[in-house]
C-alpha cells in the first residue's frame, strides 16, 4: 500500500471483527514503529502485548468503569445554550466504547517511553513524549498498509498509574496511550468529523 494511500485509510475505529490477527502483522508494525525519530538516538521504547480476555480485563478495568458509568444520552440532551457540536456527538459516542474497544481488539499494544514523569516547562523537555507519538503514528499507518485498524485510548486521570501497577512497569517507564488492533467491522457507524481546511491553516512568514 502506498504511503499516501495508508494515510488516507488510517481511522480510529472502536468496534472490531471477531477475526484472529497473525501476530507476524503486529511484529511487523512495531518493527515500523521503531523506525521513528528519537531525540537520543537510543530507542529506549518498549511494548507490552495483551491478548487474552483475561488480560484486558484485568489491566482496563479502569476503562470498563468509567465506560460503564457514562450516560451518552443524558450527556447528548443535556441543555446547552448551542446545537450539539461535533465534537461532542463523538465524545457520546466514544465514551461508552472505552472499553469494549480495547477488550474486543485482537491484540492490545501498550508502548512504554523512558520518562519517571512529564515535565512540560520547556517544549525541549517534552522530547520523549514527542517521540514516543512518533512511533504511536508508525504503529497507526503501517496497521493502516496492513489492512488493519486501530482503536487508541490516552489513560484518564490516576487510570495511567493503576495501569502501570497493575503491570508491573517500571518506574522510570511512562505510558502514553492503549492501542486496539485488529479488522475494522465494516458496519460501524461513525460520527460526522469535521474536515481541515490546509489553506487556512496556512501563515507565510509569520502568523499575520
Amino acid at each position: 500500500m502506498e504511503l499516501y494511500e495508508a494515510v488516507a485509510k488510517r481511522r480510529t475505529v472502536r468496534e472490531f471483527l471477531d477475526k484472529s490477527v497473525d501476530f507476524e502483522a503486529v511484529r511487523r508494525i512495531l518493527e515500523a514503529g521503531n523506525q521513528a525519530p528519537t531525540w537520543n538516538h537510543n530507542r529506549s521504547w518498549s511494548y507490552i502485548i495483551l491478548s487474552t480476555p483475561e488480560e484486558k480485563e484485568y489491566a482496563f478495568e479502569y476503562a470498563k468503569k468509567t465506560a460503564d458509568g457514562f450516560n451518552a444520552e443524558k450527556y447528548l440532551n443535556a441543555p446547552r445554550p448551542y446545537p450539539v457540536t461535533l465534537a461532542q456527538k463523538m465524545y457520546g459516542y466514544a465514551m461508552p466504547r472505552q472499553f469494549t474497544m480495547l477488550k474486543n481488539a485482537p491484540y492490545v499494544v501498550i508502548p512504554l517511553f523512558k520518562c519517571k514523569e512529564l515535565d512540560a516547562r520547556y517544549v525541549s523537555r517534552l522530547n520523549t513524549f514527542s517521540t514516543i507519538w512518533c512511533v504511536i503514528e508508525n504503529i497507526l499507518l503501517a496497521s493502516a498498509a496492513e489492512g488493519l485498524a486501530c482503536s487508541l485510548r490516552i489513560p484518564l486521570n490516576e487510570e495511567h498509574n493503576i495501569v502501570k501497577e497493575k503491570l508491573k512497569v517500571p518506574k522510570t517507564y511512562m505510558i502514553p496511550a492503549f492501542i486496539g488492533i485488529g479488522y475494522a467491522d465494516p458496519d460501524e457507524a461513525l460520527p460526522e468529523q469535521a474536515g481541515a481546511c490546509l489553506d487556512k491553516q496556512l501563515h507565510y512568514g509569520r502568523w499575520k
